[in-house]
């Protein structure tokens, strides 16, 4: 079972590494997630939302009503878990169609950033930095794709 303190550590370091992934996660799960009338019965809270609802005189939700409810541990650990998955997989795939692109268009394989006149330019060198994402893509996954055949748990 996952708790607050569990959720509050995992953002707690995500915001020292990745603040700004940290802030959209905090954002996320303070909206909350919309469901539908049909979502809240199969969750067992439309009784509990019907109550507040009443009790401050104000309809049941209908059919084609949305409700907006907190998410629970569980699934804002599968939020972070789900956000760092996408990140690497996007680096990575970035980087790789940087590096395709590069090659077939005979171009340098590294890049520069910055004005020299301005600031110390900063480089990288597409073929590792495709190779590192793709490293990185590994680990990510194997940290954090459940998968029952080879794995009994993931650790997110």
């Amino acid at each position: 079972m996952v708790t607050d303190r569990d959720y509050e550590s995992i953002m707690a370091q995500l915001r020292e590494v990745m603040p700004g992934l940290a802030d959209q996660l905090d954002q996320e799960v303070r909206h909350g997630r919309a469901v539908t009338e049909k979502e809240l019965r199969q969750e067992g809270r439309y009784e509990e939302r019907a109550s507040r609802l009443a009790a401050i005189e104000l309809p049941a939700l209908g059919k084609s009503d949305v409700a907006v409810i907190p998410y629970t541990n569980e699934e804002r650990i599968e939020l972070i878990r789900e956000a760092l998955i996408t990140l690497a997989e996007t680096m990575h795939a970035t980087r790789q169609a940087a590096l395709k692109t590069a090659i077939e268009r005979g171009m340098e394989l590294e890049i520069w950033f910055g004005d020299p006149e301005l600031e110390a330019p900063s480089h990288i060198v597409l073929p590792e930095e495709t190779a590192q994402a793709e490293a990185t893509l590994q680990t990510v996954r194997e940290l954090l794709v459940h998968d029952p055949e080879t794995q009994p748990e993931a650790v997110l």
